[in-house]
């Protein structure tokens, strides 16, 4: 069998897809009319119900054990805004790939120990101005990214993720390539940025609740000897966004991967609690219950 080069699963702003004649339209909008077409599309949404629909069980799934009936409402209002200005943000980097980045110097302390460096972060905020948003503060990452997403026929929305994540340098490598090009990433001292909320059968808490997530992302990093440090995403009340990167973790100073996933984890939840409603579909990121075998 042959196997692909390991640069074949490396996606660069060049090698990123273009976008179709009918996605350059939505390129074409001017940054500052993005929140007029948001307020006119979320109204729309409203009207029809669904999206509403969608955003009452997205929110009431997350934050089921730690609100009442009330906040969760007041919350899946907001998260369909969230969301609708979420699709229109991909189409404009500008507004998302400059967030401030608190603690980059944590950051940069990881890089000098001269070892791989993951960067743990969630599905909450706009994460791929994040990673791009990183890369331009300090020098550029790779990031992690789904193989539906790679594809010239991924649909437009994820090749447009895709081309606002590279941003600023960044690196995107498709995980169809395997753990071993992963692995190599780190191994060469270089930085990887993994989204934690992947769906999986270990049992973990998180706002009150046992969710089942995986423990890929650490056993990479203990497999590579790689430090790890929390990416947080922030929203002020004026709807200013910003990053936080905490201090490095050693991976080895956890009993089990699991537990340092538990602990990466429990690292989100203030900052997810603060803005559940920048949290992009949390029904998808965790799995569920392990069925149990019948005796």
């Amino acid at each position: 069998m042959t196997v692909a080069p390991e640069h074949e699963f490396f996606i660069t702003a060049a090698k990123a897809v273009d976008p179709r004649p009918a996605e350059r339209l939505r390129l074409a909008v001017p940054d500052p009319l993005v929140p007029a077409v948001v307020r006119a599309r979320a109204a729309v949404k409203r009207r029809r119900g669904g999206a509403l629909a969608l955003a009452r069980r997205e929110m009431g799934w997350l934050l089921g054990a730690v609100a009442d009936d009330a906040e969760v409402e007041a919350v899946a209002q907001r998260y369909l805004v969230q969301d609708t200005y979420r699709s229109e943000a991909r189409w404009h980097p500008g507004l998302i790939c400059h967030q401030p980045v608190d603690g980059i110097e944590h950051l940069a302390a990881a890089r000098a120990e001269g070892r791989g460096v993951v960067i743990s972060f969630l599905h909450h905020g706009h994460y791929e101005g994040a990673v791009a948003s990183v890369s331009a503060a300090d020098r550029p990452i790779h990031v992690a990214l789904s193989p539906d997403m790679c594809g010239p026929d991924a649909p437009g929305f994820l090749r447009q993720h895709v081309r606002a994540g590279v941003n600023g340098g960044t690196i995107g490598v498709n995980v169809a390539g395997g753990a071993g090009v992963l692995a190599g990433v780190l191994a060469r001292g270089e930085v990887l940025a993994i989204a934690t909320d992947v769906p999986g059968t270990m049992p973990a808490d998180f706002l009150g609740q046992q969710r089942y997530g995986s423990s890929g992302a650490a056993r990479l990093a203990l497999g590579t000897r790689s430090l790890v440090v929390v990416m947080t995403a922030h929203r002020s009340p004026s709807g200013e966004l910003r990053l936080s990167i905490g201090e490095p973790i050693e991976p080895t100073d956890f009993a089990s991967p699991d537990d340092l996933v538990r602990h990466l984890l429990a690292a989100q939840e203030d900052a997810v609690r603060a803005w559940p409603e920048g949290y992009h579909h949390p029904t998808l990121r965790w799995g569920t219950a392990p069925r149990v075998a019948a005796d």
